[in-house]
């Protein structure tokens, strides 16, 4: 199973965090940069009780006065006098919708906040507020209340806008991401069935993997590691045997495109390098294509393969075509028959790999992937060992367990596996390989260098 350490969880969709975290970040930060800017100041008002004395119950008789005339200033007559007062076209509705009361908790103030796009209108409009009020109080509300009002602190100019603050909306657009792409990362990773990593590969399935093939790129070390990774696969595969030998492998995958025709004709060029007598049979009979890839040169399909082998009764000497390669030879599929698995589960097509191994010392098969037709199935029930291919750039889990239990219930003797186009497979150690060896120095240069005599 997948690990559900949180940690790894994180880790493993990273890239999921890390995106939407970016993404309202930048958003906010960007977004914030071109709203247009708010300033924002105050003037202060101060009520107090006419009774001599600064008693208690005057103080208290005042800050309910200050609650009192909150509700007054937000009077539409008193932002009528306001706009009459600025006398610059600037409305009462706009007025009312830009300007804001407060009564300070536990003091006789009142707080009258302006806002406007521009600081100084923002100034004025809080001012020219105050004013007007402190006068129209002292005409409609001192003798009836008893009370006076009075401008306590005028409002200063804003230097700075009120909003909108990019590094405050950042901040909290940062901190929104970050919370949704952690929770978007665990719904992934849920919801997720595909296979990344050879770790991921062992624990699910296990099953030993033989070799790790990095994507093949074009430099030198990366042709290296993609060939050296097949030769590691060639060795595992002897130690993978035991006391058995397996001299007919069946190449396999869960899904098309995954790499198997490819897997087979390194895995033959490997083996034929150290010696070993190798053929090639494509058991592919709906969609053979290994002949274009191992002789790309020969357009022509090679004429009788292994159907004509099957159907024909064509001896087996005649349809072994040789590669140009040494120790490694080919059966083409030859024409696509009628009914291929028919074919495969044919007396004949079960007694061809014996007759094979009498002159050769390994047959590499390439059969149809599991999940097209039961060809493969068929072809994994008598040959010595199956290795299936694993595509981590592309393969899901429940495919490659549904691969496994197709073989599984022919009873076939599934070596391993192949990881392809694996990712984490290290590519960096085959530099030793290709750096240039030092140059070994003259004799002329050694006797110069090192005194002839015995060393003391």
């Amino acid at each position: 199973m997948k690990s559900d350490a949180p940690l790894l969880v994180l880790w493993r969709r990273k890239w999921i965090v890390i995106g939407v975290f970016l993404a309202f970040a930048v958003t906010a930060g960007v977004v914030s940069k071109v709203l247009t800017k708010v300033y924002e100041t105050s003037s202060t008002l101060l009520v107090s009780a006419t009774s001599t004395g600064q008693t208690f119950d005057r103080v208290q008789a005042s800050q309910a006065l200050a609650r009192s005339f909150d509700t007054i200033l937000q009077s539409p007559n008193i932002a009528q006098l306001v706009a009459n007062d600025l006398a610059d076209g600037t409305s009462k509705d706009y007025i009312l919708s830009h300007t804001s009361f407060e009564p300070i908790a536990q003091t006789q103030l009142i707080k009258v906040t302006a806002e406007d796009e521009k600081a100084g209108h923002a100034r004025k409009l809080a001012d020219s507020y105050a004013t007007v009020f402190v006068n129209y109080a002292r005409l409609h509300l001192v003798r009836p209340t008893d009370a006076t009002i009075s401008i306590a602190d005028t409002a200063p100019y804003p230097t700075e806008a009120a909003r909108p603050k990019p590094l405050l909306y950042t901040l909290v657009a940062g901190i929104l991401g970050l919370v949704l792409g952690i929770a978007l990362a665990f719904v992934r990773d849920r919801f997720d069935k595909r296979i990344r990593t050879a770790a991921e590969v062992e624990a699910r399935f296990e099953l030993p993997v033989l070799a790790r093939v990095p994507r093949r790129g074009r430099g030198d070390t990366s042709i290296a590691a993609f060939n050296e990774s097949y030769r590691i696969m060639r060795t595992n595969l002897q130690f993978a045997a035991g006391a058995e030998q397996l001299n007919s492998l069946a190449i396999t995958s869960g899904s098309e495109g995954e790499g198997k025709t490819t897997t087979v004709i390194q895995l033959a060029i490997a083996s034929a390098e150290v010696g070993l007598r190798v053929v090639i049979l494509e058991a592919d009979l709906r969609r053979p294509a290994l002949q274009h890839r191992l002789l790309p040169a020969v357009q022509e399909p090679l004429r009788p393969g292994f159907s004509n082998y099957l159907v024909e009764g064509t001896p087996l000497n005649e349809v072994i075509h040789s590669t140009g390669r040494p120790n490694l030879s080919l059966i083409p599929s030859g024409p696509v028959p009628p009914s291929p698995a028919g074919l495969l589960e044919s007396r004949r097509a079960r007694g061809i790999i014996a007759e094979i191994l009498q002159d050769y010392d390994l047959v590499l098969i390439d059969c149809p992937p599991l999940n097209v037709a039961a060809d493969a199935s068929i072809v994994a029930g008598f040959v010595s060992g199956v290795i299936m291919v694993i595509d981590l750039h592309a393969a899901e889990e429940d495919t490659v367990q549904d691969a496994i239990r197709r073989l599984q219930a022919v009873h076939a003797p599934l070596v391993g596996l192949l990881l392809n186009r694996d990712r984490g497979a290290e590519v960096s150690s085959y530099d030793y390989y290709l750096s240039p060896k030092p140059k070994a120095r003259r004799p002329e240069e050694r006797e110069k260098r090192e005194p002839v005599g015995p060393r003391r």
